[in-house]
């Protein structure tokens, strides 16, 4: 079981919590001297582990429900965005105890929102202490 999303582009597996995208640039020199460029362009997101699963908000500004399109096929994660002047597409693998029958995505105020929900068989059982 893994408790981390995988980079698809090549890159070490991100941390839960606050991800922040692979670097080569960084890992060899030990900083990013374009960092603040890739900022305005990166794919930046958050994941939160839940008691139920993960929870991710991706910013998509300018994106409607109706552009953004997520797909999970064989662990992988898609996300994609066409709008009429840009589009953007990004990948992950997910981790190996999320239910991809039981994804949730939604959009509001510029941010997509993935509910994804742990096989039940994957989820903490409570043991009643007598």
């Amino acid at each position: 079981m893994s408790d981390s999303l995988a980079n698809r582009n090549g890159g070490p597996a991100v941390s839960l919590g606050s991800a922040t995208p692979w670097t080569p640039i960084k890992n060899f020199l030990g900083f990013d001297p374009f960092q603040s460029l890739r900022a305005q362009y990166g794919f930046e997101y958050d994941v939160t582990r839940t008691d139920h699963g993960y929870e991710m908000e991706i910013p998509v500004p300018g994106y409607t429900s109706e552009n953004i399109d997520v797909s999970v096929q064989d662990d992988v994660l898609t996300v994609s965005g066409k709008s009429d002047r840009r589009s953007f597409t990004r990948t992950m693998v997910i981790p190996d105890d999320v239910d991809s029958n039981a994804i949730a995505a939604s959009v509001k105020n510029g941010m997509l929102y993935l509910d994804l929900q742990r096989r039940p068989e994957a989820q903490p059982k409570k043991i009643t202490v007598k």
